[in-house]
């Protein structure tokens, strides 16, 4: 099995910032996050306390950063997401060992199962491993999510509901992500922060849904992701968070004055 290593142009170190100044910060634009509309497909019904999704990437940085503000207990009880990125596996076959070790753990502990394992992984150069795994992802209730050509597509969807037809794939895959970020900032002014992407869930679902193929196999076809389905079943359990963060947003950005006479 060959090693692999993404590269993560987004690394940076951050301030300490206090809670009470995180939802400005996000910079949250005037939307509402509504019904996820005829795509949207809920599966698990009104689960009690929370739904417990656990998520294993092969992305260390961007995919763990977009999953992150809703990660938190405090604002988002409706939900628990374990988000799992082991550096020594972030190939297919690897992801598929993690996920299938994490099955076989909660199946013998005491915690709690989780209703639902992800796998997200990029196409870049692993397309023969993904067709490996998919059998038997699908076999053992573990849903694979597969961007084309990385998963800055599903970020560029929470924006455009064209496809990126103008950018054009580097010929070194090690770059696809950094050369597609660099593209969003050209694209989208000050680009697409993968954190504040989230608040864009519902135009994602949308616009990739839309623009979605694949091929023979089931796999993604360029420029297409199917992160939609795994949007489709989370946002449910994050909206009126979202909705609530928005709102709260707009006060702090237009606070009330005082009437004068």
């Amino acid at each position: 099995m060959r090693s692999y290593t993404k590269s993560n142009p987004e690394k940076s170190v951050s301030s300490p910032r206090s809670q009470k100044n995180e939802i400005a910060d996000f910079g949250i634009s005037d939307i509402s996050i509504k019904d996820a509309g005829v795509n949207y497909r809920k599966e698990y019904g009104e689960k009690s306390p929370k739904t417990f999704f656990v998520i294993i990437s092969g992305g260390e940085v961007r995919e763990k950063n977009y999953f992150k503000i809703i990660s938190k207990q405090d604002k988002f009880n409706r939900i628990k997401i374990e988000f799992v990125a082991d550096l020594n596996q972030l190939n297919p076959k690897g992801l598929l060992a993690t996920a299938k070790g994490k099955q076989e753990r909660y199946k013998t502990s005491q915690e709690d199962e989780p209703d639902k394992i992800f796998i997200i992984s990029d196409v870049d150069h692993f397309m023969k491993e993904l067709l490996n795994i998919k059998p038997t992802c699908e076999a053992s209730d573990i849903s694979l999510i597969i961007s084309n050509p990385c998963f800055e597509i599903w970020l560029y969807y929470g924006k455009f509901n064209q496809k990126p037809d103008d950018f054009i794939i580097p010929e070194n895959p090690l770059k696809i992500s950094q050369e597609f970020k660099r593209y969003l900032n050209y694209k989208f002014s000050g680009g697409v922060t993968p954190q504040r992407a989230i608040f864009d869930i519902e135009a994602a679902i949308s616009n990739s849904s839309i623009n979605y193929k694949e091929d023979n196999n089931g796999i993604p076809k360029r420029f297409s992701t199917n992160m939609f389905r795994l949007a489709e079943q989370l946002l449910p359990f994050i909206k009126d968070e979202l909705n609530k963060m928005i709102a709260e947003n707009k006060i702090k950005k237009f606070p009330f004055k005082k009437r004068t006479i």
